[in-house]
């Protein structure tokens, strides 16, 4: 995990907080489930909305053998009908299923910065209480589907290498999900008195720009290509030198010294 180091001019976290004013470390609830309830779920219902048109069509069916048939039946009679309201009613019932793990499993830590308390929440109950005090150490990655962990002192103990104390971990995940997760622990470090994270954006890109230069190097070695410090951050001078390299290689263009040659 990332060690918390950002400059002094930071951009200051903005992370969630409830009506009452904690801050949320790590995602809420609301952040995890939209995006499932509004992309994911109804592409699933859009694949199955062929069942649910049939079941669509067995209540119209059923309605109109028990002698029903009024404007309800009328409107059910279009197959494109049947189809649109088949994958709604499909699409809320996978709401429905979906919403039961994600509030049983959710897991976040509630940050009272005013009463210098945290709560740890694992889905609708209480699972630990700790004095923002007692915080040894709060870490994570940027990265979607990473952890934060949580070091909390027990009490009358000391932190790790420091005598006979115990230390907790406590672990929540998708601490990356976005902006706002990430930011809650940058408030939570801030607060304990650690140094805070750089925004998790600027770690994102930082982290994108080493695996760029880390490929670029590869293949600067496959063509026996001198690497130079500056193609880490300048990717223009990385590929008109990559460029001219391979030209050379293909015997259009004069070698200078230190090329490679074919």
């Amino acid at each position: 995990m990332t060690s918390p180091s950002a400059p002094v001019d930071a951009a200051p976290p903005v992370p969630r907080r409830t009506r009452g004013g904690a801050v949320l470390v790590g995602p809420s609830i609301r952040s995890r489930y939209l995006p499932l309830a509004l992309w994911g779920l109804p592409l699933l219902a859009a694949v199955l909305s062929p069942f649910g048109g049939v079941a669509i069509q067995q209540l119209r069916r059923s309605r109109l053998a028990a002698g029903h048939d009024g404007v309800l039946e009328a409107a059910l009679d279009p197959a494109g009908v049947q189809l649109l309201l088949g994958g709604l009613l499909l699409w809320a019932m996978f709401a429905l299923w979906a919403l039961v793990p994600v509030l049983l499993t959710h897991r976040l830590v509630l940050l009272d910065e005013a009463a210098g308390t945290l709560v740890l929440r694992r889905g609708l109950r209480t699972s630990g209480r700790a004095a923002l005090a007692d915080v040894v150490h709060a870490v994570g990655e940027p990265e979607r589907g990473s952890l934060a962990v949580i070091g909390v002192r027990s009490a009358g103990g000391v932190a790790r290498g420091g005598g006979d104390g115990d230390v907790t971990d406590w672990i929540i995940p998708e601490i990356g999900w976005d902006e706002a997760s990430f930011d809650g622990l940058r408030a939570l470090q801030a607060a304990a008195g650690l140094r805070p994270a750089p925004p998790r954006r600027e770690l994102l890109a930082a982290r994108r720009q080493d695996r760029r230069a880390r490929a670029h190097q590869e293949l600067a070695e496959r063509l026996g290509m001198p690497w130079r410090p500056e193609y880490t951050h300048d990717e223009a001078a990385f590929q008109a030198e990559f460029d001219r390299v391979r030209r050379v290689l293909g015997g259009k263009e004069e070698p200078r010294e230190g090329d490679p040659t074919p």
